[in-house]
């Protein structure tokens, strides 16, 4: 993968992770929901900072962090709020995976 295509899917994988972000706090404050929703809020602001922290982001370490919030997502329970929000952050996951053909 070429680094214009490695700088893209870092630009993609932060994009998403702010959308989720946005929406998970929006979520917070609506619900005055607490620990669950909280824990996954900090999940996604520690993946975002732990990726914005590194110098040279290579197509396997972004890779290796998709796949860690991916997996971070399956046999979770939660309110219907928070599932509902993690089945969503898992299938956008996937299809940026399928975009850049990654396995």
């Amino acid at each position: 993968m070429s680094e214009l295509e490695t700088k893209t899917l870092f630009s993609e994988c932060i994009t998403l992770l702010d959308y989720y972000l946005d929406k998970t706090e929006s979520i917070m404050k609506l619900y005055q929901d607490t620990a669950e929703i909280q824990y996954f809020l900090f999940a996604l602001k520690g993946t975002k900072s732990f990726l914005t922290s590194k110098e040279n982001i290579d197509i396997d370490y972004l890779n290796k962090c998709i796949n860690s919030l991916i997996s971070g997502q399956k046999g979770r329970t939660g309110n219907d709020r928070l599932t509902n929000l993690r089945i969503e952050l898992e299938e956008e996951l996937e299809l940026l995976k399928l975009r850049f053909d990654l396995k």
